[in-house]
């Protein structure tokens, strides 16, 4: 398959080097010095401007059975994926951050004729949203469309000491792994919970939202730093349910702008690494705090300060991808990346191997979704599984199944499987 990403920087880069392990992939910046860095991939990289003609015609875009419009100027991608799709390109997939360009986080068959439009910025605040619906969550992952999800709960006293076959959860609703001190555990029913432990939960969002085996308390006190784009969405989402919602920004003409618009929301306009100020507003008091300033830095400090003052959790949102991990060691609940979000969008909306990595849970499990080609109504407890893999979940015909020992495979369906890294090779050959 020939395709052709417009755009060399980190979203770029991460699906350039997962693509080019099948496809001859072409990748198109202006910036040499990331056309450079893309020489270490199996790719070949031009320099020039992705909207140009000429620069398009030079990849033979009229044969791109994929063109990804994923730079860092919405105009460009708009501008390169219709030139793209005029010229014959099969399926164009672009990223816009603005919202007055799209008022959902993913449209599929825009009017414009592009096949699919992430808006990473509404997406990430959709992904925020999610988190607080479930008591303890730290973070959320959906599957396959939307079939399916994937949350990690933090283990509240109650239910610590206890084994998973312990547990009364619906019957779509299963615990898949276990994260401990840095280790994962693939969990069976005689499986110990401790305190301190974070459950990662499958199950259809709604279903995980009902469990109240997990001992966690309800989210009810939201505060919001940063009245931009993601801030506003996070707040306009959480008016739909039942949390009491402060949100703070520096400038006072957007501050009246958002106390207009925001319904629900009271609205302060403050320094949030003002200690004073945010003793004013009780920040102390908050369950969440949310940090989404255009600053990793400062997000980085509202959460810490926040929680210091007595905020139970901080979520904060996170451009550079490799500050995730860092973010989470120091002390934030959940850093949250726009452009990591685009990039699992995208490798979730292409599907172009039978087999592929759909997600990842903390970068160490692999999220694996099968299409079962080769085996027809076999049991799951017959398919020999290595012990650092679990079958999740079941999606037939539309349906999602949270599968048991005695389920059955049948050809044609699509088959989750939670496996460590250095396990997916076993995996190989078992469903196809």
């Amino acid at each position: 398959m020939r395709i052709v990403i417009a755009g060399a920087g980190e979203v770029g880069y991460n699906l350039a080097k997962v693509l080019c392990e099948h496809h001859d992939v072409y990748v198109i910046d202006t910036d040499e010095d990331k056309v450079e860095n893309m020489k270490n991939l199996n790719v070949s990289a031009i320099r020039g401007n992705s909207a140009s003609v000429d620069v398009l015609k030079s990849v033979e875009i009229e044969k791109a059975d994929v063109f990804l419009a994923v730079t860092g100027n919405d105009e460009v991608n708009m501008l390169s994926g219709l030139l793209a799709k005029k010229f014959g390109a099969k399926k164009v997939v672009v990223r816009v951050s603005n919202p007055d360009y799209v008022d959902r986080p993913i449209v599929r068959d825009h009017m414009l004729g592009f096949d699919l439009v992430v808006c990473p910025q509404l997406a990430l605040a959709n992904e925020v949203a999610n988190l607080l619906m479930i008591p303890g969550a730290v973070d959320f992952i959906t599957l396959s469309g939307g079939e399916a999800n994937v949350v990690e709960i933090k283990v509240g006293e109650s239910i610590a000491g206890r084994k998973v076959s312990d547990l009364s959860l619906p019957k779509n609703v299963l615990i898949v792994a276990i994260l401990r001190n840095g280790d994962i555990i693939i969990p069976r029913g005689d499986t110990t919970i401790r305190l301190g432990d974070v459950l990662v939960v499958l199950g259809k969002i709604d279903e995980i939202a009902k469990v109240q085996a997990f001992g966690q308390t309800l989210v009810k006190n939201v505060t919001i730093f940063g009245g931009g784009t993601v801030g506003e969405y996070i707040a306009r989402t959480l008016e739909t349910g039942k949390f009491r919602l402060t949100l703070v920004d520096s400038n006072m003409d957007r501050c009246e702008i958002l106390s207009e618009s925001l319904r629900k929301t009271k609205v302060f306009c403050g320094d949030a690494t003002d200690v004073e100020f945010l003793e004013e507003i009780e920040v102390g008091k908050s369950d969440v705090v949310i940090a989404t300033t255009e600053s990793d830095e400062r997000n980085l400090m509202i959460s810490l300060l926040c929680k210091s003052m007595g905020a139970k959790k901080a979520i904060a949102k996170v451009e550079k991808g490799d500050y995730i991990k860092i973010f989470e060691m120091v002390g934030v609940d959940y850093a949250v990346s726009p452009r990591r979000v685009t990039f699992l969008e995208v490798m979730k909306y292409l599907r172009l191997v039978d087999i592929r990595s759909i997600a990842e849970i903390k970068q160490r499990i692999a999220v694996l979704e099968f299409i079962v080609k080769n085996i027809d109504k076999v049991k799951i407890a017959d398919l020999k599984l290595p012990d650092c893999a679990i079958v999740g979940g079941v999606i037939r015909e539309g349906d999602f199944l949270i599968p048991r020992g005695d389920t059955v495979i049948r050809k044609g369906d699509r088959v989750l499987v939670f496996a460590t890294w250095d396990c997916i090779e076993d995996l190989e050959g078992i469903f196809e």
